[in-house]
């Protein structure tokens, strides 16, 4: 028997992402969900991973160098980006 995630894919990732999309919004959150729990690695290994990059962060941020955005901006990049 041959496992199903041995398969090819029917779907680009560009398609797949298109179609979600195109799901309303409430249907979006709930498929971002999923995939996240489905996720492979720990919260262990994400920490890790991300720890070091988050600690750079803060220190950027207290030392006055990081570049910030007010979420109005990033909301009207999104915007722009999903074309609404």
């Amino acid at each position: 028997m041959v496992s199903r995630y041995n398969l090819p894919m029917q779907h680009t990732f560009e398609e797949v992402q298109q179609f979600a999309w195109e799901l309303p919004e409430s249907q979006r959150i709930l498929l971002a969900a999923s995939l996240w729990e489905r996720a492979d690695a720990s919260e262990d290994e994400i920490a890790a991973a991300w720890g070091p990059e988050i600690a750079c962060r803060v220190e950027e941020i207290k030392a006055g160098t990081a570049v910030t955005y007010s979420l109005a901006e990033i909301e009207a990049d999104l915007r722009a980006v999903v074309g609404r």
